[in-house]
């Protein structure tokens, strides 16, 4: 039988040829700096953050836990729009304060047990971390101060029905349903990530033990998405690493099924992903891709590292850039990370 969609598909196809990319950073005519200012207003409005400054939020530790050469805490904190925002805390035992911080975003699956290593998600099941996706673990080993929390939609922060359904059913996530009810009302379900972890700086940043020069981000996948929205919006990250996420949308989220928490009313008409990433230079900035990624293809990585590249050199900072491509295909790689942060926390 002849398909029935050949039209609407190449519709499509023409509303993202049609797609204005308004502030795109090769069609700007003014300073890079400027660019910078207007995309993250307007991106701040597609994504609906809606932060009003920082704050110290209140943070309660439940329960402590001695890893051998490091404490693990589960905090809770109280976002200001009162959501209570579940993690997982690292502390080195040996702390020679101030030092540096690290906020881990998780991929999607169980949540913020991921990269802190725990074994056994939020109904009780156990669950096996494999491709270095514990890198809230190794942060901490490298002498940071690490936090894993939830992302809103995932582990302790699914909607009721998904926490309540029999494990066997297996809801994972609250993404899709999230996502179209934030829409109802206005907002994002990216939106409301790129908030926590901006509430999560003004947490870190109150610590006496934490250097405020040294607060950097890293994620795999959803949290490699976390981590670029995140930094791009926030500049008191100092350094990101994002993995398996940076490529163009029109090759990976636009190009296959992804998950609903990706996509945010009217976000191509504004931008690429490469202009988003675009938002973090001059800060230093470590891209990390599966060479056999399928659903971030590495052709799409290397275009929009090309755009990104004249980001960084309109800063005079290329040598603040980095791609590492590792040899397999959609998890964590740890290679460049931990010595990427130092080299360039030397540098300064």
């Amino acid at each position: 039988m002849e398909k029935a969609n050949i039209s609407l598909h190449r519709r499509f196809e023409e509303m993202l040829d049609a797609a204005q990319l308004r502030l795109t950073f090769s069609n700007y005519s003014g300073s890079v700096q400027d660019w910078q200012t207007e995309l993250r207003s307007e991106l701040s409005d597609v994504l609906a953050v809606d932060y009003e400054g920082s704050a110290e939020p209140e943070v309660e530790v439940l329960t402590t836990r001695d890893m051998g050469d490091h404490i693990r805490e589960y905090i809770r904190m109280i976002a200001p729009d009162g959501v209570v925002i579940p993690a997982y805390k690292f502390v080195p035992k040996e702390l020679d304060a101030p030092v540096g911080a690290v906020l881990c975003p998780h991929g999607h699956g169980p949540g913020k047990v991921i990269p802190a290593g725990v074994e056994q998600d939020v109904k009780g099941r156990p669950i096996e971390i494999v491709g270095e996706r514990d890198y809230a673990v190794q942060a901490v080993k490298h002498g940071y101060i690490a936090i894993s929390p939830d992302l809103r939609g995932f582990g302790e922060l699914m909607l009721d029905d998904d926490l309540e359904a029999d494990p066997a059913q297996g809801r994972d996530c609250s993404c899709q349903q999230l996502n179209m009810r934030a829409i109802m009302v206005g907002k994002t379900i990216l939106g409301m990530r790129v908030y926590d972890s901006m509430c999560w700086v003004d947490y870190l940043r109150s610590l006496d033990e934490v250097d405020n020069e040294r607060l950097y981000i890293t994620g795999q996948s959803g949290g490699g998405t976390a981590t670029v929205f995140s930094a791009a919006m926030d500049t008191r990250f100092t350094q990101a690493a994002p993995s398996c996420y940076f490529c163009t949308f029109r090759a990976s989220i636009l190009a296959m099924r992804h998950c609903d928490c990706n996509y945010a009313p009217g976000m191509l008409d504004l931008c690429e992903m490469y202009d988003v990433a675009g938002l973090i230079a001059p800060r230093p900035l470590l891209i990390i891709a599966g060479r056999e990624d399928t659903i971030f293809p590495i052709e799409g990585v290397h275009e929009a590292y090309e755009k990104l590249q004249a980001v960084y050199a309109a800063f005079g900072a290329a040598d603040n850039l980095e791609l590492y491509v590792g040899p397999e295909g959609h998890r964590y790689y740890s290679a460049r990370v931990w010595d990427f942060f130092t080299e360039h926390a030397a540098a300064g």
